[in-house]
């Protein structure tokens, strides 16, 4: 299996900040892509964001979207513009959320048209888009979150809106970019040219919303299990001696539905249930996202409450149903499935890294832990690209 060639001798130049374009771009790096991180002044402003690791100065998350990179400080000098400028006509890729003024003050304007690089594939990320009426516009991903009605999917109806916790705009807009970015590289494998790439926070997240948009004929209509999150009351597990799982049966069959259900409650002691009319044969509708799932949930915790949640969701999974506990990180860090998975790996760096999801048959990803200094580049970029050394000046 080869290690390291997925993307080797591609270069990325990354000028942005924040989660999407760092995280593409470090998904990129762990195909074996050459990134530079390209930074002004202070640097991202997520090296200062908790938060930190255990020398108490470095960034979770800082490292997590930027590890494997090389970093290039601009100075604040004129030689800034020809230094980017030769590094761009030399690279294959550009991921950036600058604005076109930002860019122009980089003096990048001819550098990002046909006259600098043909070659060259331009991701743009921006909150909204390139165009529209918002177009330039400053945005943040509660501001997409709350735009494409994702806070409406949390919390309980007729109760304030409730932002996600994850950043589900960020991450989201970093896979799309990265799929834009492989099938644009693609592309120019056939044609010779590259061609821009416009993404934002809020496409992205309108993109995800496909059942929903397809299920709400009505925008202020959420019924049904695929859209019914802010009208229901939130998700929260069935009860057991430890934790909170989640389980469901399903599949009607015959006039008694499918056998898993029925062996089920004999095997956790719920058999009188089998003679009670609330509850369907195949337990389809008080399991899961079932309609009367919560309304039931009590006669089922009956007998939960006396079993850990690992003995519930093994007697689930062996008649076939679908369950899990819900799991703390530590517990998810101890999963045998998740440690089988190669989830979490030992990259080198001051803290384990997450590996590339995907699992190739021919070729390993290899994600690297090293996290570069502001700058630390500065002299060794500068020089292979054949000009004059610069004050480094890392931090």
């Amino acid at each position: 299996m080869s290690v390291d060639t997925l993307l080797k001798g591609v270069r990325i130049i990354e000028l942005a900040d924040g989660v999407a374009g760092p995280m593409a771009s470090c998904r990129l790096g762990d195909l074996a892509a050459d990134v530079i991180k390209i930074e002004e002044g202070e640097g991202d402003w997520m090296r200062r964001s908790p938060p930190f690791l255990k020398d108490g100065r470095t960034s979770a998350v800082f490292y997590a979207l930027n590890r494997g990179k090389r970093s290039l400080r601009l100075v604040g000098e004129p030689q800034d513009a020809r230094i980017l400028q030769t590094l761009l006509a030399r690279s294959d890729i550009l991921i950036t959320d600058r604005s076109d003024t930002d860019l122009a003050r980089l003096g990048l304007d001819e550098a990002l048209s046909d006259k600098g690089n043909p070659k060259l594939i331009v991701a743009r990320i921006s909150a909204y888009g390139a165009s529209g009426p918002l177009a330039g516009k400053a945005g943040s991903e509660l501001c997409a979150q709350a735009m494409a009605g994702y806070t409406r999917y949390l919390g309980s109806a007729m109760q304030p809106s409730v932002r996600l916790g994850a950043d589900v705009a960020g991450v989201s807009t970093a896979i799309f970019t990265t799929q834009a970015v492989l099938a644009a590289l693609i592309e120019r494998g056939r044609s010779g040219r590259g061609q821009r790439i416009d993404l934002s926070l809020l496409n992205s997240l309108l993109a995800m919303k496909t059942v929903h948009l397809a299920a709400q004929s009505d925008p202020d209509s959420f019924e049904g299990p695929r859209v019914g999150g802010a009208y229901d009351p939130p998700e929260s597990g069935w009860a057991t001696a430890d934790a909170p799982v989640t389980f469901a049966f399903g599949g009607a069959v015959g006039a008694n539905g499918r056998p898993g259900w029925t062996s089920f409650v004999k095997a956790v002691g719920l058999q009188y249930l089998l003679d009670d009319p609330r509850f369907d044969k195949n337990g389809r509708s008080t399991t899961g996202l079932g309609p009367k799932a919560r309304e039931l949930k009590g006669e089922y915790e009956k007998s939960f409450r006396r079993m850990p949640a690992s003995e519930v969701v093994a007697q689930v999974r062996r008649f076939g149903g679908f369950a899990s506990a819900y799991l703390t990180h530590r517990q998810l860090m101890a999963e045998p499935q998740a440690r089988v998975a190669e989830v979490v790996v030992d990259a080198g760096g001051p803290a384990d890294v997450l590996d590339f999801p995907a699992h190739f048959s021919d070729s390993r990803p290899s994600p690297r832990g090293t996290l570069s200094a502001l700058g630390q580049h500065n002299d060794e970029i500068v020089k292979q690209l054949g000009l004059e050394t610069i004050e480094a000046r890392a931090g």
